[in-house]
């Protein structure tokens, strides 16, 4: 892993306990997974809440304009 990637320190804390690591290279392994599951979680996420967001905007489309057509009539 590259050493130029900076982890803010509460996030390292967050990995470390989860992972159980000391911070020794023997465990670089482990915190490198710990950081790609981390990184996998935070971008999933952001796609559903994306998603989430995308639905309700379409949902409330539909109903102004459902509510605009019986105005009309």
């Amino acid at each position: 892993m590259s050493d130029d990637l900076h982890v803010p320190a509460p996030v390292e804390a967050m990995i470390r306990a989860v992972v159980g690591g000391s911070g020794d290279s023997g465990d670089e392994r482990a915190m490198t997974f710990a950081r790609g599951l981390a990184l996998g979680a935070l971008v999933g996420a952001a796609i559903a809440g994306s998603t989430i967001w995308q639905r309700h905007l379409a949902r409330r489309q539909v109903r102004s304009a459902l509510g605009s057509d019986a105005s009309r009539r």
